[in-house]
């Protein structure tokens, strides 16, 4: 058994390894290529330093690493983990998961980050084996409907003034949550934009963090939610949530797929009124942490 770097494969063969290490998964995962490598571009991973397990010289596993500096600390992201069917209930999994953390030791990272399907209890096992510790659990929601507008009418007459800009805009403010699942993070979302909610006073109160997402016909097909916070311990923290969701799901009367990805389901407000306004959940994974 050997260990190589994934960018020493042909574009082909790590996309038929991915999809041979996603067989029967809980969710279909099959990539093509083009969409193989604009993941990989999208959610900054590193091909360079992602590992291929082989046996016999055939490629029978592998996990993709992305990297960031946040905060002043190098931290690590498992983006995605696979075995192929044949191979797997061998032990190789441990073995390649060892490996990545010696990887990541030689990379200088401080903290690496994974999420795992919550139905995924044998890879949930897994990395904790290796030390990864369970500290989120994570909720997709979706909605296919037009929205009721008066649901996100606010509670009380506090005016609210919200900005759109870039997903990078909101990295500076003191309320950004910095380790977010990875693909929630602003350095994650090439495309994406931000809401920036505003008080009476001009301080900033919350956030929210999306993306559009238009079809071949230029029609918009999708919006989709990556973060919606407020500042802890405000009270009128449901009208800012609020406030934020009424820019990122405008217009109420138009009918396309809205959903949220990775929310942390600590953040009960926005959990609460998501689901009063008629989303329902489709995925759950937990989110786990390891520190080196």
């Amino acid at each position: 058994m050997i260990f190589k770097k994934m960018s020493e494969m042909s574009a082909e063969d790590m996309v038929a390894l991915w999809n041979k290490g996603f067989e029967g998964y809980f969710l279909n995962s099959t990539l093509n290529l083009d969409k193989f490598l604009a993941r990989a571009v999208n959610e900054g991973l590193s091909l360079e330093n992602s590992l291929v397990v082989c046996e016999n010289r055939d490629p029978i596993g592998f996990v993709m690493n992305g990297f960031r500096v946040i905060e002043g600390k190098r931290v690590a992201w498992n983006g995605g983990t696979g075995i192929a069917t044949e191979h797997r209930g061998r032990g190789i999994g441990k073995k390649l998961m060892e490996r990545n953390l010696q990887l990541y030791r030689e990379q200088g990272v401080d903290i690496a980050l994974l999420e795992a399907l919550i139905q995924n209890k044998a890879a949930i096992k897994l990395y904790q084996s290796v030390g990864y510790v369970i500290t989120e659990q994570l909720i997709s929601l979706q909605h296919t409907e037009a929205l009721d507008a008066s649901l996100l009418q606010p509670n009380s007459p506090n005016e609210y003034v919200t900005r759109r800009g870039l997903a990078l805009e909101v990295k500076g403010l003191s309320s950004y949550r910095h380790l977010s699942a990875w693909q929630t993070q602003w350095a994650s979302m090439k495309d994406g934009e931000c809401i920036i909610v505003s008080d009476h006073e001009d301080e900033v109160v919350g956030y929210a963090l999306y993306k559009r997402i238009f079809g071949d016909d230029g029609n918009l097909s999708t919006i989709a939610l990556y973060q919606c916070e407020s500042i802890p311990g405000r009270t009128d923290s449901e009208d800012i949530l609020k406030a934020a969701l009424s820019e990122v799901y405008a217009p109420f009367s138009f009918t396309c797929k809205r959903i949220t990805m990775n929310i942390r389901d600590s953040n009960k407000g926005l959990i609460g009124l998501l689901e009063r306004l008629g989303f329902t959940k489709f995925v759950e994974q937990v989110y786990m942490i390891r520190h080196l």
